[in-house]
């Protein structure tokens, strides 16, 4: 319920913030960050060491900040504490099976280690961010430290691939592990249709003031997805229980743009 709410609030405070913005001095920031995704999906086996260390894609993103410091028709703790982020992100994975089922001299080992995907992913949202120390006094000057945390929503388009080096393709018995291969009636395992969907954001991190006006960061992410087809696959069985998610570690930059 809360995500389906979520939407609401945020046009509901950007309405207010466009009605009080003379007023209320709105200060404005833009930013940068980039760094290793590690993408969770339906490729190589849940918990498996080699999966987690191989299945590593790369992402960047653009990052709007709106801060209330310095306005006066929010409360003093909310202005002090709280920023409104907007970010625009595309990551990228390359992945595999790996795991004991592939590494099985077999029919269904050779189907695995034969097929590979990509998750291609653009998403835009905006969500809000909590900081520790007051916002006024980490601006103050150069040398200065917070951690801060935040949560957000995003829309999401997502373009995957998924295929085989065999012959003939994916979705033949000779070609595709019995997971990924639907039978009459039955919903498809895998696809390379692009899609929209949802994703609920979580973040953690900590700032350092290089001057008055520039911040570096370093954060880790959490994306949750509403779609299991982010990856291109949704296995069939009782084995698939979860959507696909990612954690993405980023370093980047900041500017004070007021």
């Amino acid at each position: 319920m809360k995500i389906k709410l979520y939407p609401i609030i945020v046009f509901l405070l950007f309405s207010i913030l466009g009605t009080h913005e003379n007023q209320a001095q709105i200060y404005h920031e833009v930013g940068i960050m980039a760094g290793p995704v590690s993408f969770r999906g339906d490729y190589g086996l849940r918990g498996d060491r080699e999966a987690l260390r191989e299945n590593i894609g790369f992402g960047f993103g653009i990052n709007h900040y709106m801060n209330f410091a310095y306005s006066d028709f929010i409360s003093q703790y909310t202005r002090q504490h709280f920023k409104v982020r907007s970010s625009l992100i595309y990551h990228t994975t390359t992945l595999n099976h790996f795991g004991a089922i592939a590494d099985k001299d077999n029919l269904g080992g050779l189907q695995l280690r034969s097929m590979t995907g990509k998750a291609n992913v653009l998403e835009i949202g905006s969500g809000l961010e909590y900081y520790l120390m007051r916002i006024r006094d980490f601006e103050r000057g150069s040398g200065t430290f917070t951690p801060y945390g935040g949560i957000g929503l995003n829309f999401v388009f997502y373009s995957p691939v998924a295929e085989t080096s065999l012959e003939d393709g994916l979705g033949l018995p000779e070609t595709t592990f019995p997971t990924f291969l639907a039978g009459p009636g039955e919903d498809p395992a895998f696809s390379n249709d692009s899609s929209i969907t949802l994703s609920a954001n979580f973040q953690a991190g900590a700032k350092y003031k290089i001057t008055k006006k520039s911040d570096i960061f370093a954060e880790l992410r959490w994306h949750y997805y509403v779609s299991d087809f982010v990856d291109g696959l949704e296995p069939i069985g009782s084995q698939n229980k979860y959507n696909d998610w990612m954690f993405w570690f980023t370093v980047g930059y900041s500017y004070s743009i007021d």
